[in-house]
C-alpha cells in the first residue's frame, strides 16, 4: 500500500513509499527501545509505527491512528484518539474512537498533517511544455533574458551574497551577524535579528538596527512564528496591537520565518521590519512576497547553522562520555582491555564462564585505625590498595571491587584467558611482595607491619554488571566466588598470606611452590575444600619445609597424631615460627589428648 504525509503548508511530502502490514500513526513514542525520528517508518510489536508529531505536540495521541488493508481492497481506520476527530476528505469526519472501512484512494487529515494511502503509487502528472518550459513555470532563463544587462548582473552579485550567506552557515561562527545584514543590506528591511530558542524562550542571538539605535522586534510577531511554525508577513494594522503597541507604532510591514531542524522543530526565528517613511505622503512600505521567500532562504542558511553547532555539541559531548567511560574501564579492566571494550560493548553482557577470583584483605585494620586519624588512615588504605591494584592490571586482570580495606580482582573475563588461574597467583606473588615496601613505608606511624590475607579460587560463574541502572560493576556471581571469600577468610587461621583451593592448583604448573595446608569446612558451604600455601619467596629450603609439612599432614589425615607431632617438632626446630606447622602440630597434640572414636581430618573453621 502507498503511503504519502504532508504537512498543510507547501513544503515536500514528509514522506512517501510502500508500507506493507498494519500502520500505526501517532506522536513520538519516548518508552519505545530504540529513539524515534519524525515521518521514519519502523517495526514495532507487529506493525509499521511512523510517528507524525514530536513529543511537544500533546494534542495527538502516540497511537493515534491504526490502518489496516482489507482482502476486499478497502482499508479499515481506527481512530485510536479518545478526543481527536480526523478529516476524511469527501467523506464523512472519523469521531474518536470510531472505526471506518474506506475505498481507496483515501486521504485524512490530522490537525495540519495530511495522510494518503493509495493501492499503487500515483502516478506524476505531466505537464504541457512550452518554449519558456513546464507550463506554468517560467524558467530562469527566460526571467534573465528579459532584464536589462545592468540588472542582470545586479542580480547575480545579490544572489552570490546569499550563497555565501549560507556557506558560512555551514563553515563559520558568524552567521548570525551575516543574517541580520543580509536582512538590511540585501533585502533592505530597516531591522533585522536572529531570535534562538534556549531554555524554552526566545532569545536575542544578534540585532542589526543601522537606522535606528532603539528599535527591537517585536515579542508579539516572533511567539506567533514559534507557535504556528509558520512565517508570517504582517502589515501595521496587527503589528501594532498588544502588550508590545508602543513600540512599533512606526512600523508599516514585518516579516519573520521560523528556523526549523530537520525534524521541523522550531529552533529560532528570523524576523526582519520596515519602518515608515517620515515624509509626508510618502506611500507605505511593505514586504513582497518575493521578499518573504528570501526571508525563509536565509531562515533555512542560519537552520544549517544551528545544526551544524547542535552537531559539534553533541560530537564534543560524546568524546566527553567516551572518555569518561574510558577512564572509568581503565579503573576496571586496565588500558589495553579498555580499548577492546570500547570496540566490542558486547563483550560486557552477562554470560558464564570459568574465572579465578581473588579477595585481598588487610589485616588489622581495625587496630590502625583507632591509632591513627580518619584522614591518616584513608592514606594508609589508599597506598595499600593502589600498590596490589597496580599487580592485578599487570597481570591482566579486572579489579572488580573496594569494599572498605578489602580487595576483589577476576580474571577469566570479559575476554577468554585460558591461564586465568596462573595470573591470579602469579599477581598474589607480586602483592605479597610489593607488600613489605609499603610496610616499611608506614611502619613508623602505624606502629607494627603491614600484612595482607589472599584468597584465590577458579570456579564457573556468572559474570556481568552485578551493578545497577544507576552505578556500573562488572564482576561475578555464584557460589565458587563465595568460597574465594572465605577462603580469604581462612588465611588468618593458617597463618600465612596467600591461599588457593583444590580447585586453582589442579590449573598451576611446577613453577607455582604450594603446600597443601588441610582440608577445610568453611562457613555456609557445606562441600570439605582443600587449601594450599601459595608460596611467594624464593628461598630453595622452602621446599624442605613444605615437603615435610606435607608428610606429617598425611600421618594426621591418617590419623597418626604421633607420627605428626614427631614430624611437626622436628620441622619446627628448623623453621621456627612456620605458621601452619604450629597449628597442625596444636590439632594432633589436641586430638592426643582428647582421643576422639570418629575422627575426621577435615577442619571446621571457626569463623569467616
Amino acid at each position: 500500500m502507498w503511503l504519502e504525509i504532508r504537512r498543510d503548508d507547501a513544503r515536500p511530502a514528509c514522506f512517501q513509499g510502500r508500507v506493507e502490514g498494519t500502520i500505526e500513526l501517532g506522536r513520538i513514542d519516548p518508552s519505545q527501545p530504540h529513539a524515534e525520528k519524525l515521518f521514519t517508518p519502523f517495526s514495532s510489536q507487529g506493525c509499521v509505527r511512523v510517528p507524525i508529531a514530536d513529543l511537544e505536540q500533546k494534542e495527538f495521541s502516540r497511537r493515534q491512528l491504526h490502518v489496516v488493508r482489507l482482502p476486499d481492497g478497502r482499508v479499515r481506520v481506527t481512530n485510536k484518539s479518545q478526543t481527536l476527530p480526523v478529516q476524511c476528505t469527501g467523506r464523512p469526519d472519523l469521531g474518536p474512537t470510531q472505526v471506518a472501512d474506506l475505498e481507496l484512494p483515501v486521504s485524512l487529515r490530522l490537525l495540519q498533517v495530511v495522510v494518503s494511502f493509495a493501492a499503487e503509487e500515483p502516478q506524476q502528472p505531466r505537464h504541457a511544455a512550452t518554449a519558456d518550459g513546464p507550463a506554468g513555470v517560467d524558467v530562469l532563463s527566460t526571467l534573465v533574458s528579459e532584464l536589462p544587462p545592468a540588472r542582470a548582473d545586479s542580480m547575480v552579485r545579490w544572489w552570490r551574497r546569499v550563497i555565501e550567506l549560507l556557506q558560512s552557515a555551514a563553515h563559520t561562527e558568524d552567521f548570525y551577524k551575516k543574517a541580520t545584514r543580509a536582512l538590511v543590506e540585501l533585502i533592505g528591511l530597516d531591522v533585522g535579528a536572529v531570535l534562538v530558542v534556549e531554555h524554552n524562550e526566545l532569545r536575542v542571538k544578534d540585532l542589526h538596527n543601522p537606522r535606528d539605535g532603539n528599535a527591537n522586534p517585536s515579542r508579539t510577531i516572533c511567539q506567533n512564528v514559534w507557535k504556528s511554525r509558520k512565517t508570517v508577513r504582517e502589515l501595521p494594522s496587527t503589528v501594532g496591537e498588544g502588550t508590545d503597541a508602543t513600540k512599533f507604532n512606526a512600523i508599516d510591514a514585518v516579516v519573520a520565518a521560523p528556523i526549523l531542524d530537520p525534524q521541523q522543530r522550531v529552533l529560532g526565528v528570523l524576523y526582519g521590519h520596515r519602518s515608515r517613511s517620515p515624509n509626508q505622503g510618502s506611500p507605505p512600505p511593505t514586504i513582497s512576497q518575493l521578499e518573504e521567500l528570501l526571508v525563509e532562504t536565509l531562515a533555512s542558511g542560519v537552520a544549517t547553522g544551528l545544526s551544524r553547532l547542535e552537531e559539534q555539541r553533541l560530537k564534543l559531548e560524546e568524546q566527553r562520555l567516551k572518555k569518561v567511560q574510558q577512564a572509568a574501564f581503565e579503573q576496571f579492566f586496565g588500558k589495553e582491555l579498555a580499548m577492546e571494550l570500547e570496540r566490542d560493548p558486547d563483550m560486557l553482557k552477562g554470560r558464564e564462564t570459568d574465572v579465578t577470583v581473588l579477595f585481598c584483605d588487610i589485616r588489622g585494620f581495625s587496630a590502625v585505625s583507632e591509632k591513627l586519624p580518619p584522614v591518616k588512615t584513608m592514606e594508609w588504605i589508599y597506598d595499600i590498595l593502589s600498590e596490589l591494584s597496580e599487580e592485578v592490571v599487570v597481570e591482566g586482570g579486572v579489579l572488580v571491587d573496594y569494599v572498605g580495606d578489602e580487595l576483589l580482582a577476576m580474571w577469566g573475563a570479559p575476554t577468554s584467558q585460558p591461564d586465568h588461574a596462573s595470573r591470579a597467583c602469579r599477581a598474589a606473588r607480586r602483592m605479597v611482595l610489593k607488600l613489605q615496601s609499603v610496610s616499611d613505608r608506614w611502619k613508623g606511624e602505624i606502629a607494627a607491619e603491614t600484612s595482607v590475607g589472599i584468597g584465590i579460587n577458579s570456579a564457573r560463574a556468572c559474570v556481568g554488571n552485578t551493578g545497577s541502572t544507576r552505578k556500573f560493576k562488572y564482576g561475578p556471581l555464584g557460589s565458587g566466588v563465595n568460597l574465594g571469600s572465605r577462603v580469604q577468610g581462612a588465611t588468618k587461621y593458617l597463618k600465612v598470606p596467600a591461599v588457593v583451593t583444590g580447585a586453582t592448583r589442579r590449573h598451576l604448573d611446577d613453577s607455582f611452590r604450594v603446600r597443601r595446608l588441610c582440608s577445610v569446612r568453611v562457613v555456609n558451604i557445606v562441600e570439605p575444600v582443600d587449601l594450599f600455601e601459595l608460596d611467594s619467596t624464593e628461598d630453595p629450603r622452602r621446599s624442605e619445609l613444605f615437603a615435610g609439612y606435607e608428610e606429617a599432614l598425611a600421618g594426621f589425615d591418617a590419623g597418626d597424631f604421633r607420627r605428626a607431632t614427631r614430624i611437626l617438632g622436628n620441622l619446627l626446630e628448623a623453621f621456627p615460627g612456620d605458621g601452619p606447622a604450629l597449628v597442625l602440630l596444636s590439632r594432633a597434640v589436641g586430638l592426643l589428648v582428647t582421643e576422639p572414636r570418629d575422627f575426621s581430618p577435615v577442619w571446621q573453621l571457626p569463623g569467616k
